[in-house]
């Protein structure tokens, strides 16, 4: 994977990078770095196989309305609970959900302004208005509007290149619907889109600088709908291997990510060529909501709230823990609350270490332990993690 170039970096150094790159409070507001718009640029001769790209989660739900996408059987279980909860406990039902269902504090343009190169857009069929819609259980902007912001951007920053996922088609959309997404998405981004030549495998080894900056083809459009996007040299769904814990535990979803990445750096696992994005954030439970209204605890009150206090911290233990097996970690890492996060410069750390072969990593032999099972002093850091404010 483009690692045995670069040789070893002591494991010492490796670890205080990576922690410095953390350093601070979990809920800190991080001012972007400088450099962060336009970060691409010192990697044009890299590959996507030789990068790991920061990313976001639900990347659009900076604004949520008030209205819930209409119910097709697809709204998640968490939905369901948080509507019988704020129904029991008296509360405006789209109060609580949007609490729960905003994953970001920042636009998606400020979210690429801050180093984001991969966005995670779901988009629902608003079937009474007649239009794409952002939705995590309540619908937001226009889909059209995202992608102008997108476009945006890359006007602006003629070096990078991003990764544009539309995903989640709720609202029972007919075919014809699906196509006027494909469509709008087409004219928006117009030659901009790097067309899809048939093999998925080969955006692991196109290179940032000559196959897509001087082509001027930057943004990769992956598509729910493998038909309908085929049609428009879309990248279909398969072109990315999406994980999640589906946890609220951090514990747990530290755990799983471990085994992902283990996984990962398997060859007998993953293909030398998979890109995978790792999902380093946690999903509401209905005890989660539950405990967000006892007044008597401090407990997260809100999915921004989740991620700032139990999951972004520890990001830094896991990356510093990989490194120390000479494991890579992600081609794509996705996190909650970006506003509230150093994943930037942690994945700046990472690509400058660059990535390890396949079958380099240590995990599987040196430690055997489940993350439950991990000594006094990790388990001391992470209830530092859980309480910092």
């Amino acid at each position: 994977m483009g690692g045995g170039s670069h040789g070893r970096v002591p494991v010492g150094l490796t670890l205080v990078a990576t922690l410095c790159a953390f350093a601070g409070s979990a809920a800190a507001v991080l001012a972007p770095t400088p450099a962060a718009a336009s970060w691409m640029s010192d990697y044009s001769t890299r590959s996507f196989g030789e990068l790991v790209i920061p990313g976001t989660h639900d990347s659009a739900t900076r604004y949520l309305s008030s209205e819930l996408l209409p119910d097709d059987g697809q709204l998640p279980k968490w939905v369901r609970d948080a509507i019988r909860i704020a129904e029991a406990a008296k509360i405006p039902i789209d109060q609580l959900v949007r609490r729960w269902a905003k994953a970001q504090s920042l636009d998606v343009g400020e979210q690429l302004e801050r180093g984001v190169r991969y966005v995670d857009l779901r988009a629902g069929w608003d079937k009474p208005s007649g239009a794409w819609k952002i939705h995590h259980a309540l619908t937001g902007q226009l889909v059209d509007e995202v992608l102008e912001q997108v476009k945006v951007f890359l006007t602006k920053h003629t070096s990078e290149v991003v990764i544009v996922e539309l995903s989640h088609f709720f609202g029972k959309p007919s075919e014809d619907d699906v196509e006027r997404l494909a469509q709008a998405t087409q004219e928006i981004f117009g030659e901009l889109v790097k067309p899809f030549n048939g093999d998925t495998a080969s955006l692991y080894s196109m290179k940032i600088g000559t196959d897509f900056v001087a082509k001027n083809q930057r943004v990769v459009v992956v598509f729910e709908d493998d038909a309908v996007g085929a049609k428009y040299s879309f990248w279909p769904g398969r072109t990315l291997t999406n994980t999640y814990a589906d946890t609220d535990d951090p514990r747990r979803m530290y755990a799983f990510n471990r085994e992902v990445v283990m996984a990962f750096n398997d060859k007998e696992t993953f293909r030398e060529d998979a890109l995978l994005k790792l999902s380093w954030t946690l999903t509401t439970q209905a005890q989660t909501i539950l405990a967000s209204l006892n007044i008597f605890e401090n407990n997260p009150h809100s999915l921004l709230e989740l991620a700032a206090w139990k999951a972004n911290p520890g990001l830094s233990h896991f990356i510093a823990e990989a490194s120390l097996y000479h494991c890579s970690i992600a081609h794509i890492i996705v996190i909650d609350d970006l506003e509230h996060s150093n994943l930037l410069d942690a994945v700046l750390a990472l690509n400058g270490r660059g990535m390890e072969e396949k079958g380099e990593c240590l995990w599987h032999a040196h430690n055997e332990r489940s993350f439950e099972a991990i000594e006094d002093y990790e388990n001391e850091r992470f209830d530092f993690w859980i309480t910092s404010e």
